[in-house]
């Protein structure tokens, strides 16, 4: 059993205090009451899910009453590793002129990892199946404004992805005597092809913020009913620095996505989508500073070139006495056309 709930009194609340609370869906603060069940292999997880969307002025939130995940792992097969994720969920609205759904969603996945001890290639295939059955449709469709949205909609993308990652180290004897430091190179390249989604709702998907590991994420936005689409490649660079004991003292990465075409889904209610741009869009940083055993400093900025602006940036100063005590001051901002 878990309980997993955030809720702000703030309407123009945009981050949490942890960035594990704000980087991941943003749009929303989720009230999330959870029971699972979990074997070798298999998990299933049965959940009531309420969403306090942040900037809310119309009064609707949805709920998810219920929602049933489960996962299936078959790995080594052959050279192989195999999922199955698999999903249904019922939405309600808390203004019954909103429309209401229900979704099935179905995501077999195959991949070949290959490594060695300096360098890894995940190959990744999978198929991503959903259903929408839509009701309490008309007073929205009734709007001239609004996307018609349809009663029952199936949508089918295949999704492909290689991703490579090598890691090289040196001695750092001449500057730091038993310090080793690393360069670590990282592309990977994503297709995912267009769907139009414009007939589908909105229920759970929010724009995911886009720090230096979410430049490699598969999706652009959470949940399942946006799913852009991708023919892009990432790259990026990391370095790191350990002492004598291989505690990690610094770290700085940089990286940035170039599109080949336009990522889109449809909504034209996106501000990306009445953007047309390709090429190097998208630019993420992080770095880390270990300065004692006690402080540390960390940053990340993410400039977006279609804002000709950065859209996000973060910094913070942490004290930690224990595993069990930390004190954090953390800044964070967002660009309103970002959010």
């Amino acid at each position: 059993f878990n309980v997993d709930y955030t809720k702000v009194s703030d309407p123009s609340y945009f981050n949490d205090f942890d960035n594990k609370y704000g980087s991941s869906t943003d749009g929303y603060a989720t009230q999330k009451f959870s029971v699972g069940y979990a074997v070798q292999n298999f998990d299933a997880t049965l959940s009531h899910k309420q969403f306090q969307v942040f900037d809310d002025t119309s009064g609707n939130s949805y709920a998810a009453e219920p929602q049933l995940d489960v996962n299936y792992y078959h790995n080594d097969l052959g050279p192989f590793d195999t999922r199955f994720y698999g999903q249904a969920v019922h939405f309600v609205n808390t203004n019954s002129n909103m429309p209401e759904a229900t979704r099935v969603h179905l995501e077999p996945t195959i991949n070949l990892p290959l490594s060695n001890t300096w360098s890894s290639i995940n190959t990744e295939a999978k198929l991503m199946a959903t259903h929408y059955q839509q009701t309490n449709l008309d007073w929205y469709n009734s709007n001239p404004q609004n996307n018609k949205l349809a009663d029952s909609v199936n949508r089918v993308m295949p999704q492909f992805k290689v991703d490579g990652k090598m890691v090289f180290e040196r001695d750092m004897e001449m500057l730091a005597p038993g310090y080793t430091q690393t360069l670590e190179p990282r592309a990977q390249y994503l297709y995912v092809p267009y769907r139009d989604q414009s007939d589908i709702y909105n229920y759970d998907s929010s724009l995911l913020q886009s720090d230096y590991s979410g430049l490699f994420r598969d999706r652009t936005y959470g949940g399942l009913d946006r799913i852009a689409s991708a023919n892009q490649v990432t790259t990026g660079i990391t370095t790191r620095v350990y002492d004598d004991a291989a505690v990690e003292r610094f770290n700085i990465s940089v990286g940035q996505i170039y599109y080949f075409t336009e990522s889109r889904t449809g909504d034209d209610n996106i501000t990306w989508e009445n953007d047309d741009k390709t090429g190097s869009l998208v630019w993420a940083g992080d770095t880390y500073w270990r300065i004692s055993e006690r402080w540390g400093l960390r940053g990340g900025i993410q400039y977006d070139t279609r804002l000709d602006n950065v859209a996000t940036s973060n910094s913070s100063i942490e004290y930690r006495r224990d595993e069990d005590r930390l004190v954090q001051l953390n800044y964070r901002y967002a660009s309103p056309e970002y959010i």
